[in-house]
């Protein structure tokens, strides 16, 4: 038993150290290997249905986006049940009070969308991932995930011009076309991604100010 345990944690550990260094499958492969522990996580705080779903979804997304922050990799699986955890409770917490800003699964405060992306190694594969989605669903996960500032489902639903219960359905359904590309991928090369983040940016900037 001892043995196999190291085995897994040597493999997190490549897998993970890979997946910070850019390899895009390397964390899909993470996410397949945990996804029992999180699913279990999810179903233990929402039971079976939707929200699960959705949890799920976002924890695989989030951790897209911050497989960086992980210091310890062979740590990395309970990692990944920390971020289904928090992610559940705030689903809980927003059947009674709107969720506090300060626990949105975003980018850290101090860090803008510019200097995120220039940091994270897997920025070429976000941005075309995020290309492949309709400007419908692209355009709530880029004010959600991807804005300066925190942005909340309220003003994602002023921008764009939809009630905020289309604003929660749109991001269900592009973090769930973003979690299965995410366990699909394959070692395939991205282009260069400076376009796509300018551009992208741009346009969410544009559609916050008009709103205003």
């Amino acid at each position: 038993m001892g043995d196999v345990d190291e085995a897994a944690r040597l493999e997190d550990v490549l897998l993970t150290r890979a997946a910070q260094s850019g390899e895009v499958a390397a964390l899909g492969r993470l996410l397949e290997r945990h996804r029992g522990g999180m699913r279990a996580v999810a179903l233990s705080i929402l039971g079976p249905g939707a929200d699960a779903d959705d949890v799920m979804q976002d924890a695989a997304l989030t951790a897209l986006l911050r497989i960086g922050d992980v210091r310890d990799p062979a740590a990395v699986g309970a990692w990944l049940r920390m971020i289904v955890r928090n992610a559940g409770r705030l689903v809980l917490r927003e059947a009674i009070l709107v969720r506090p800003v300060g626990e949105l699964p975003v980018i850290a405060a101090q860090l803008g969308p510019e200097q995120w992306l220039e940091r994270n190694a897997l920025r070429d594969w976000v941005w075309e991932a995020l290309a492949e989605l309709t400007p419908a669903l692209r355009m709530p996960l880029l004010l959600r995930y991807f804005a300066a500032e925190v942005t909340s489902y309220e003003r994602i639903a002023d921008a764009c011009g939809i009630p905020v219960g289309t604003v929660r359905s749109r991001l269900s359904r592009g973090r769930a076309q973003m979690a299965t590309a995410l366990a699909a991928t394959a070692d395939t090369p991205h282009g260069p991604a400076e376009q796509r983040i300018r551009a992208g940016r741009v346009e969410a900037y544009e559609l916050l100010a008009a709103a205003d």
